[in-house]
């Protein structure tokens, strides 16, 4: 009852706003996912050799959304709500409302922006987006949108994922095909960040928070389509730094580096089939020289409401700069499953994941250890 008086309190002051806002054209539409799923066995746990433990397959990195063999709802189900104002004269203020089990339902508003409609090709948007890392990045949330239960968390796993700033689009057309170029600059500031602190927890570390911030994060994103494909392009780059604040309130550990951000993702509908891919590459300016090299490869059949799928993603850490160039964090994850659309607006979904940990025991690199993980959920759009 106290999860439910929380969403309702979060509802009815999105309806006091859409009140007071009564001279505005008001549009509101959500979405959300209820699933549930456990892992199925024991693994030799990674950091302590010679002990076990329950599975444990991280379904959501960002917000440490996790499955044991605890059957459970809590990793991946969320609500959310968007409403849209349009204030006239070409200008629109947008607001999304989240609520997510991993956070208990605390309800959370993870995006809020003004869109300032220009001309009919150029929109300036200023506020708080998500971060266009990958094809998927911008809806990663919005589980409807694409066949698997989720993006392979694999690749979408960095704990910085929104910022506040400013973007730029402008659509054109090239040789018959549509094309959007945005560019991009913004910051985030992610005090007590719920991912680093974690991994300092499971290391044995005593960090009252651990802070992640990325600074001037500027970047360009190119979308291309057709008849039958859609392909994203991004680059960006950012400052980053971490710091470990110790109990006492000193900062423990102060990591300053810079980071560089590479790819390209898309789909193509082939007759009866949809492929979808994401390749991309993340360069670290550190001491080590490190490369995060990534890539997903999914293929799905559409047989009316039926959609069976197979994904497989891959991630291996490189530091260029170490004689033991290779033995640091890779992971890849298998993944089956099938989508049917039952309802217009709801979906079902089955799905299988075999994840499989090859990093470096030696150096506690293979810190995620092996998993296979089946989940089951409804998602929704209204």
């Amino acid at each position: 009852m106290k999860t439910f008086n929380k969403i309702l309190s979060a509802l009815l002051f999105s309806g006091v706003c859409v009140s007071s806002a009564a001279h505005a054209e008001v549009k509101i539409s959500g979405f959300g996912s209820i699933v549930a799923g456990k892992t199925l066995g024991t693994v030799e746990d990674p950091l302590n050799p010679g002990t076990t433990r329950d599975e444990i397959f991280t379904a959501d990195f960002y917000d440490v959304g996790q499955y044991t063999n605890d059957f459970s709802f809590q990793p991946e189900t969320v609500f959310a709500l968007q409403v849209v104002a349009d204030l006239g004269d070409k200008l629109k203020v947008t607001g999304q409302l989240v609520a997510k089990g991993t956070d208990d339902f605390e309800p959370e508003f993870d995006w809020y922006y003004l869109t300032y409609q220009a001309t009919n090709e150029l929109t300036f948007m200023a506020g708080r987006r998500n971060i266009p890392m990958y094809y998927f990045s911008e809806f990663a949330e919005v589980s409807y949108a694409y066949p698997w239960m989720r993006p392979p968390s694999n690749l979408y796993w960095w704990q910085v994922t929104q910022f506040n700033g400013v973007t730029a689009m402008y659509d054109f057309e090239i040789g018959g095909l549509s094309s959007t170029i945005s560019a991009f600059y913004g910051n985030e500031y992610s005090n007590d960040n719920k991912e680093m602190n974690y991994y300092d927890k499971l290391y044995g570390g005593n960090a009252v928070a651990v802070n992640e911030f990325w600074t001037d994060i500027m970047g360009v994103n190119w979308n291309l389509s057709g008849d039958f494909f859609n392909l994203r392009f991004v680059y960006f780059q950012n400052d980053r730094d971490r710091e470990t604040i110790a109990p006492d309130g000193s900062i423990a550990d102060y990591t300053p580096f810079s980071q560089q951000f590479l790819g390209l993702g898309g789909t193509m509908d082939l007759a009866m089939f949809t492929v979808l891919f994401d390749m991309n590459m993340v360069t670290y300016d550190d001491a080590v020289g490190t490369e995060f090299p990534t890539y997903l490869i999914s293929v799905v059949y559409n047989m009316d409401e039926f959609h069976p799928f197979i994904s497989y993603s891959k991630a291996d850490q490189k530091r260029t700069k170490q004689p033991n160039k290779e033995d640091y964090e890779e992971h890849y994850l298998l993944s089956y499953g099938i989508r049917y659309d039952f309802h217009p607006s709801a979906s079902l979904k089955l799905q299988y994941d075999q994840f499989v940990d090859q990093g470096d025991k030696a150096t506690g690199w293979a810190y995620h250890g092996d998993s296979d993980t089946i989940t089951v959920g409804v998602d929704f759009i209204f």
